[in-house]
């Protein structure tokens, strides 16, 4: 399934939401500690000593609970059986799972999508830059004026390393597998020029990038570790495109018109739009079951 190696999936008893530090303190070279001017002493008086409190330290917030061992292991049995069957329910099931006993939730699994949400919110600012004034200057804006005039194929293929540099972490492997795809899929079309590709064209990509992301995403966190997959090449494109179709219905749901041609997004709005459709998107796919 798709264009890149795969993940080997998470660490079944990792933490559901990774904790990060929100400032790190870069520390300070030997050589610099050393040259650092001595504090000034200062005498000290008993009696301001005496009235001073000690300050408490500031408490850490606390780390989120381990998760339990197998958390997708629900979603891995029902998707064998979907495997197995096609059967949609099963299907419906497997998602379902996944982002309620997987992820924790909606909103935690639009958290571990990482850095995909960044290069969607990169994907759509450049898209309206396009539709506001034209592709050369888009194009132009980003430093990639030689690729003005040049087929649709290779501009979109430069522009993964402009919404997803390569070299980091899973979830920017994830966004960049996604975004080839979803080129892919455009691409299929002979698109002599960049300029002929369409603003409708250009929503379709991005609505089918968000939809690749998560696809990609539940794909290496539940189908690569004890899944059976038929023997057939066919069937296994098939069930590829059972599971497509599921997901993009629950990002256009979630979508609405604000990516529709003409719909404009202010720049600093961008980011919290994407995550509230990866959000949306994901509480769609928990319901299935209901």
């Amino acid at each position: 399934m798709g264009t890149s190696a795969k993940y080997g999936g998470p660490s079944p008893t990792s933490a559901l939401i990774p904790t990060f530090l929100d400032v790190l303190t870069p520390a300070i070279p030997t050589s610099e500690k050393e040259e650092l001017p001595a504090k000034p002493e200062t005498p000290e008086n008993p009696t301001e000593k005496a009235d001073q409190k000690p300050v408490p330290a500031k408490a850490l917030p606390p780390l989120p609970p381990p998760s339990s061992a197998g958390r997708f292991k629900s979603s891995r049995s029902s998707f064998n059986v979907f495997a197995g069957t096609r059967d949609n329910t099963a299907l419906r099931k497997s998602l379902s799972s996944y982002v309620r006993s997987g992820t924790g939730g909606g909103r935690g699994a639009t958290r571990r999508m990482g850095s995909a949400i960044s290069a969607v919110g990169k994907a759509i600012g450049f898209a309206q830059s396009v539709a506001r004034d034209g592709i050369d200057k888009a194009l132009s804006n980003l430093g990639l004026g030689t690729l003005i005039g040049q087929p649709a194929e290779q501009v979109l293929a430069v522009l993964t390393d402009v919404f997803c540099p390569n070299g980091g972490p899973i979830d920017q492997g994830i966004a960049r597998e996604a975004w080839d795809e979803a080129v892919l899929e455009l691409t299929e079309l002979e698109i002599a020029d960049v300029k002929d590709v369409s603003a409708e064209q250009w929503q379709a990509l991005i609505v089918d990038f968000i939809t690749r992301t998560i696809e990609t995403k539940v794909i290496n966190d539940v189908g690569t570790k004890g899944i059976s997959l038929p023997q057939d090449v066919g069937a296994i494109d098939q069930l590829q495109t059972d599971l497509h179709e599921l997901i993009v219905g629950a990002v256009n749901d979630a979508i609405g018109d604000r990516l529709g041609v003409g719909q404009v997004i202010p720049q600093n709005q961008i980011q919290g739009v994407v995550t509230d459709i990866y959000d949306r998107s994901f509480a769609y796919l928990e319901a299935l079951e209901e």
